[in-house]
């Protein structure tokens, strides 16, 4: 993404009102991390590989991490970073 792209982007912040008790929420919405089973990743679980082992491979593959799945929905303005960051740790 070059500057002048990244400059024009809008990140949201919720202001709250009476319906979200003020928190600038509503409702629940998942972020998600799912992991295929890949000939790759099966290997590496025989082999018991260690859990950074196997989500680089899945990450090879194309898994799309918890962290990346919260940061596409802080853009779609579903989210904010500082939520993404609180419940994935990240």
């Amino acid at each position: 993404m070059k500057l002048a792209q990244a400059a024009k982007m809008k990140l949201y912040r919720g202001k709250g009102c009476e319906k979200c008790n003020s928190t600038g929420y509503k409702g629940r919405t998942g972020i998600f991390e799912v992991l295929s089973m890949t000939e790759k990743i099966q290997q590496l679980t025989l082999e018991h590989a260690s859990s950074a082992q196997v989500q680089k491979a899945g990450v090879e593959e194309g898994m799309m991490t918890l962290v990346q799945d919260g940061y596409l929905k802080v853009l779609e303005g579903i989210t904010t970073v500082e939520e993404v960051l609180r419940v994935s740790k990240g």
